[in-house]
């Protein structure tokens, strides 16, 4: 049996370390705010282990209450880090804290008349905040975190066991007396909550690293310009529309959008005009999209929109309006001023594709055709073949096919 002062120098070597971990990774990436509560849980616990360690053991009121709040407090800053990560939404309501607040003026007030009352009371509250958050961890619908909040959970639920193990007992030194000797089980209490406080601070930090990594993974799929997805992160949401169209037998339709004339726009007005015009045409396509459509710049002035559950017709009506929309736009940028049009192309999925690169060259097919006969209009190419006449145009579209690339376009 390891004795309770090495049990608490290897607790504050290990919490000591955690929490400089935490504290340094906070100091580092300040947009991760739910390291901020996670790391000040871990400080709250790190000093009353010292406070433990380096003083001398006591049962007064004064012990036991400071002990008692830091219980609450320190499930409540737990609370406050998990939620930042899966739930991403600051608390509405401020009942929660004033009630939170209210019992911690209480175990003030009643520990010098009954100790015992406010530690139960700590304990009844801890193992509802507590029960709270394993609720929150399992819920959660990042599914990037979801191994990870669902192993803080399971963590969770054994620091409330120990919680519930302590608050069942008479006495926080009970021994329980079997056919041997008694058995303290307040040291098996204590190696058990440093036991769980050191998985509970390592699943801090796994937490952080979940979030990190999903973060750079959507970062590789936005542009930066637009806040749109990019063409990578388009072929993988493309990828999973055609697997379950054809699993569910829809539908699925495809607008490759081209801003008219956008190189001569550059070039007149200069790029800082140019970029205003692409972030405004990103703008009007999340306005007329719907939820279930992926929004994406492939490139340069050139965009596509995926339309999951839309038909041919559904499609052409959604371009024309996107056509519409875009038609009214005017782009400023101090004394300059340009008025936009775009050119839209239209398809959709065959039956027996499996993949959407048929779907994309027709959808470009019938874009070159818009261009071709005027611009600022919305041509479609459903199931047919090549819309194209033009043998240089064909040309150009059969060398996109062949290297999977982006129409080349100005450089932003």
């Amino acid at each position: 049996m390891i004795d309770v002062h090495t049990l608490y120098l290897a607790g504050l070597i290990s919490q000591a370390t955690f929490t400089l971990t935490l504290t340094l990774l906070a100091w580092s990436d300040k947009r991760t705010k739910g390291t901020v509560w996670l790391a000040a849980a871990c400080a709250l616990q790190f000093a009353w282990t010292a406070t433990r360690f380096f003083g001398r053991t006591t049962t007064s009121a004064a012990s036991g209450a400071i002990g008692a709040c830091l219980l609450v407090v320190l499930l409540s800053f737990v609370y406050m880090g998990f939620r930042w990560f899966v739930v991403r939404k600051d608390l509405r309501s401020k009942v929660a804290p004033a009630l939170v607040g209210g019992v911690l003026v209480l175990i003030l007030i009643l520990s010098p008349f009954n100790l015992g009352v406010a530690m139960l009371l700590s304990r009844v509250v801890a193992l509802t905040i507590g029960a709270c958050v394993v609720v929150m961890l399992w819920r959660t619908k990042i599914v990037a975190l979801r191994m990870t909040a669902r192993f803080c959970a399971f963590v969770m639920i054994a620091s409330m066991l120990i919680i519930f193990a302590r608050l069942i007992s008479k006495q926080p030194a009970e021994t329980w007396k079997g056919d041997g000797d008694g058995v303290d089980l307040s040291i098996y209490a204590r190696e058990g909550t440093v036991a769980v406080v050191t998985l509970l601070s390592f699943s801090f930090i796994a937490l952080f690293v979940g979030e990190t990594n999903r973060r750079l993974h959507d970062e590789t799929r936005i542009d930066v310009l637009t806040g749109l997805r990019n063409r990578r992160a388009l072929e993988e949401e493309a990828a999973r529309a055609v697997q379950q169209a054809n699993l569910n037998k829809t539908s699925l339709a495809l607008l490759m959008v081209d801003l008219d004339r956008f190189k001569t726009l550059n070039d007149t007005w200069g790029h800082a005009l140019g970029d205003r015009a692409l972030r405004m045409l990103g703008a009007v396509l999340i306005a007329e999209t719907g939820n279930n459509d992926v929004t994406a710049r492939m490139g340069g002035e050139e965009f596509a929109v995926l339309l999951p559950g839309r038909d041919i017709d559904s499609a052409a009506q959604l371009a024309e309006r996107l056509r519409e929309s875009i038609a009214t736009m005017q782009v400023k940028d101090g004394d300059k001023k340009a008025s936009l049009t775009a050119s839209i192309g239209v398809s959709v999925l065959r039956a027996d594709e499996a993949n959407w690169d048929e779907m994309l060259a027709r959808a470009d097919d019938a874009l070159y055709c818009a261009k071709r006969e005027g611009r600022d209009r919305v041509k479609i190419c459903a199931l047919g073949p090549s819309v194209l006449t033009s043998e240089r145009d064909a040309e150009r579209v059969a060398w996109r096919r062949r290297w999977s690339l982006p129409k080349p376009g100005p450089m932003l």
